[in-house]
C-alpha cells in the first residue's frame, strides 16, 4: 500500500513545485512589466516638464498649459499641478486655477496654499480666500501673511489689513512685494500719504532704487513736497523697519527740497 502511495505523493510533490516555479516566474513578468510602464510614465512625465519649461521661458503660457495637461493625464504630479496654479493665477483666470491649486496641495504640495488663496481671492471669494491663506500663515508658508492683508483690504477691514501687512513685512523686511503693499495700503486705503511715504522712503537704496521711489511718490500718488519732508524725518527718527534713508549717509535721494522736487516730476511724468 505504501509502495502504491510514495509514486503518487512525489508526483503531487512535482506538480507543486512546478506551479510554484510558474508562478514566481510570472510576478516576475508581471514586476518587470509594471517597472517598465512606469519607466515608461517617468519618461514621458520627464519629456513634458522639459518642453514645458521651454514653453515658458519663451513666455508661451498657451503651450505651457497644454503640456501640463497632457503630463496630467499621464499623471498628476504635485509639481505639474502647482506650476498650472502660477500660469493661472499669474493670467487672471482664477476660475481655471482653483481644481489646479487644490489638486497641487492634495497631492502634497503645501506652498501651493498660496495660490489657492489667490485664486478664491481672485473670484471675490473671500470667506474662502480667507480659510485658505490662514491654513498658510498656520503652516509659515512664506508670503501668507501678504495674502491675509489683501484679502482683508479687499473686504475693507482695514484693521486687520494692516494687521497682516505689518506681520509680512516683520517675517521678511525687504520682500520687495510685501512692502509695496503695505506702502499703497497706507497710500491708497487709509489716506495715509505721510506714513505710506515713510516707508517708501526708508526703503530707498534698501529694496527700492531711488528713481523708482521718486516716480511714485511724486508723480503717481502727487504726495506734497511738505509730507515729503515729513515723512523722511519721521521714517529717519522712528524704528519703523530694521532700515531707513539717511541723506547725511547716502546722499541726496533727489525729491526732498522744492528745486529737486520739481525736476523729478518733470523727468519723470511721461516715464
Amino acid at each position: 500500500m505504501n509502495n502504491k502511495i510514495k509514486p503518487i505523493l512525489i508526483a503531487i510533490s512535482l506538480i507543486a513545485i512546478v506551479f510554484l516555479i510558474n508562478l514566481i516566474v510570472e510576478k516576475k513578468k508581471e514586476e518587470s512589466r509594471i517597472e517598465k510602464e512606469k519607466q515608461d510614465i517617468r519618461n514621458n512625465l520627464a519629456n513634458a516638464k522639459r518642453f514645458t519649461e521651454l514653453a515658458l521661458r519663451k513666455d508661451n503660457n498657451e503651450e505651457a498649459m497644454k503640456l501640463i495637461e497632457r503630463s496630467n493625464e499621464i499623471i498628476p504630479t504635485a509639481e505639474n499641478s502647482d506650476l498650472a496654479c502660477q500660469i493661472l493665477d499669474d493670467l487672471n483666470k482664477f476660475e481655471e486655477a482653483i481644481p489646479w491649486c487644490t489638486q497641487a496641495y492634495e497631492l502634497g504640495n503645501d506652498k501651493s496654499l498660496i495660490g489657492i488663496g489667490l485664486a478664491y481671492r481672485g473670484v471675490k471669494n473671500y470667506e474662502e480666500a480667507l480659510k485658505w491663506f490662514h491654513l498658510a500663515n498656520e503652516k509659515q508658508i512664506p508670503n501668507s501673511a501678504n495674502g491675509l492683508g489683501l484679502v482683508y483690504s479687499a473686504m475693507k477691514d482695514y484693521v486687520n489689513a494692516e494687521k497682516w501687512y505689518l506681520q509680512a513685512i516683520k517675517d521678511d523686511p525687504k520682500d520687495s512685494q510685501a512692502l509695496n503693499n503695505l506702502i499703497s495700503f497706507y497710500i491708497e486705503d487709509l489716506n495715509n500719504k505721510i506714513l505710506g511715504a515713510a516707508y517708501a522712503i526708508a526703503s530707498v537704496n534698501n529694496v527700492f532704487p531711488a528713481n523708482t521711489i521718486a516716480k511714485f511718490l511724486v508723480v503717481t500718488h502727487k504726495i506734497p513736497l511738505e509730507d515729503l519732508q515729513k515723512a523722511y524725518e519721521f521714517q529717519l527718527n522712528n524704528p519703523i523697519l530694521p532700515y531707513n534713508y539717511d541723506e547725511d549717509r547716502e546722499g541726496k535721494v533727489g525729491f526732498l527740497n522744492e528745486k529737486a522736487y520739481k525736476e523729478a516730476f518733470e523727468r519723470y511724468k511721461n516715464r
